[in-house]
């Protein structure tokens, strides 16, 4: 006991001292210090760790079309802020079809899933996603997971879902994994849902015309790619 307590002490110390040098020398040498002590606090507490407490996940044994992992069959490195703290380098999986944050267990010989309530965010590739609540003041109606698919004076996120249709296949049944997503612009402290090309203009419309032509120059077009023409109208009305 005395022994934990000692590391711990000395981590917190250290941590201390990384901050207080990062304020003074805000650099990214400053920030991979902070990682690094991250890293080995991550290391010290091992597999008591508040974020290996998830439960075993089962993947979905059946015959299948497509996947229901976002971006990723494989874990991928990236970090989890679990409870308002950070692990990194840690791999993970997002299983879309069941909602569930994956992460290899401290073993790295199993995978367990994260109670989402607890997830603040989570980034692996050059995806960011965050954990918000139903508030029907700012138009959320739906608590989940949502990716930060642009970042600027206005918002684009998108939640992430696929559903299982079944279908037979030479007298064998093939669940076919369908990707719904659903898209956001949060402008002003509210959430608006945008389904198509006069949704977003509803929302952004006051630079209609600037944003029309830029996509007809870049040749995106809303039936054809929304989530791209989405984020490319959002840039331009950002400027």
């Amino acid at each position: 006991m005395l022994m934990n307590r000692f590391f711990f002490l000395l981590f917190c110390s250290s941590f201390l001292c990384t901050f207080s040098f990062c304020q003074s020398n805000n650099d990214t040498s400053s920030n991979a210090e902070i990682n690094k002590s991250l890293e080995l606090y991550n290391q010290y507490m091992g597999p008591q760790a508040n974020i290996y407490n998830g439960g075993e996940y089962v993947p979905l044994l059946f015959k299948k079309e497509g996947t229901p992992f976002f971006d990723s069959d494989t874990l991928r490195r990236g970090w989890v802020s679990y409870e308002n703290y950070i692990y990194r380098p840690i791999p993970i999986q997002y299983d879309v079809s069941k909602d569930q944050l994956i992460i290899l267990n401290f073993d790295e010989k199993s995978k367990i899933f994260l109670q989402n309530n607890r997830v603040d965010s989570f980034h692996f590739g050059n995806h960011t996603f965050i954990r918000l609540k139903e508030n029907p003041k700012q138009n959320l109606s739906n608590s989940g997971f949502y990716e930060i698919s642009f970042d600027g004076n206005i918002q684009v996120l998108a939640s992430r879902k696929k559903n299982i249709k079944e279908t037979i296949q030479a007298n064998e049944v093939v669940r076919i994994f369908n990707t719904t997503d659903r898209f956001y612009i949060k402008k002003n402290e509210k959430y608006y849902e945008v389904k198509n090309e006069n949704d977003v203009f509803r929302v952004i419309g006051n630079r209609r015309n600037e944003i029309k032509r830029a996509l007809r120059q870049q040749k995106i077009k809303f039936r054809n790619n929304f989530e791209e023409a989405l984020i490319t109208a959002a840039k331009i009305y950002d400027n």
